[in-house]
């Protein structure tokens, strides 16, 4: 890594911006997390990312449905006035695109200019476990709010729904919106989201990347395959943003797809969400195991080394994944 970066992915918040959480919802890995200060989070980079110095971070609060939308977006909005660093996103109301427009504008006037918008599934409260596979993306990224961040030259930072950007209907809304609203450049977190590489194989062969307002956002995404295909696009390399989803990225595991288990994560630790059975039965592996984001980390460290291009090159790509490509690429022309 340079010792300078940019996090493209964090979450912030205090305790108070969120609401009492049901022991059924601790079943989820979602609700790992709830609260994290700024001061928190600048104390992990330190720990979790040694040598190096943020210079730069996306942050946004903690899209749980028992959030206090208006105590999250303060908070952050707070830090984007006071630090130069910080560009905040407005945490986005599903149910009520015009309560989220309110908000914004009224922190601009009060002189915080929220950067871009992080819509979720999560906040449409659907009372079903891992919802995410059964919700569309156009329930929570409703037109009404793309028009408004078209206006605002808002960028939209994306958790897909469903599979991920292998599922046929998440490109057909992608392509829809990449085309309705050109001025919203869109971040897809997680590299859009897979299962299987091969569905990120479905995604990056659909044309889709061809687009200059789609970016790629690496937190969790930990399989070194999925970056060897897209480093053979070079103009990919301008597109690629690091994020270390803190504090989802301390997590100690990584994640796993199979027929038998679904979608699951295999950790040293156990957390309220594990699974006395699949902990045992992967007792090895899961020895193996770190934080989530260095597992990212290690799977781009191993696309890179095999690049087939010099030593400056290959420094200059990281130049960009790590600090370039946020800073100077994602907000050209943008809000804030």
């Amino acid at each position: 890594m340079p010792d300078e970066i940019f996090d493209a992915h964090a979450h912030l918040g205090p305790s108070d911006a969120m609401g009492p959480i049901a022991a059924a919802r601790r079943q989820e890995p979602l609700s790992t997390f709830t609260a994290l200060t700024v001061e928190e989070l600048f104390a992990w980079y330190r720990r979790v990312y040694r040598g190096k110095t943020v210079t730069g971070l996306i942050a946004f609060g903690f899209p749980l449905r028992e959030v206090r939308y208006d105590l999250a977006n303060e908070y952050v909005a707070s830090l984007a006035r006071r630090d130069p660093r910080v560009r905040g996103f407005l945490l986005a109301n599903p149910r009520n695109t015009s309560a989220s427009i309110t908000e914004y504008f009224a922190h601009k006037k009060r002189g915080a200019r929220f950067s871009g918008v992080k819509p979720y599934y999560d906040l449409l409260g659907k009372d079903i476990p891992r919802s995410v596979y059964h919700t569309q993306m156009s329930e929570f990224v409703p037109d009404d709010l793309l028009e408004f961040m078209d206006s605002e030259r808002l960028v939209l930072m994306l958790h897909t729904s469903s599979i991920g950007m292998g599922d046929p209907e998440c490109q057909k809304f992608i392509r829809s919106a990449l085309a309705r609203f050109p001025r919203v450049k869109i971040v897809l977190a997680h590299m859009g989201r897979y299962l299987l590489k091969e569905q990120y194989f479905a995604f990056f062969d659909s044309g889709l990347l061809d687009h200059p307002n789609l970016f790629l956002e690496i937190s969790s995404a930990s399989q070194p395959e999925v970056y060897k295909k897209t480093l053979t696009r070079r103009d990919l390399w301008q597109r690629l943003l690091f994020g270390s989803d803190l504090p989802f990225g301390l997590i100690t595991g990584e994640e796993y797809w199979s027929k038998e288990t679904g979608p699951i994560f295999i950790t040293r630790e156990k957390y309220s969400w594990t699974d006395e059975k699949i902990y045992e039965r992967f007792r090895a592996r899961r020895r193996r195991v770190t934080y989530n984001t260095y597992h990212t980390l290690h799977a781009l460290k191993v696309a890179v080394d095999a690049l087939a291009c010099g030593d400056a090159a290959k420094r200059q790509l990281k130049e960009d994944i790590f600090l370039n490509n946020a800073r100077a690429r994602l907000f050209a022309g943008a809000a804030g």
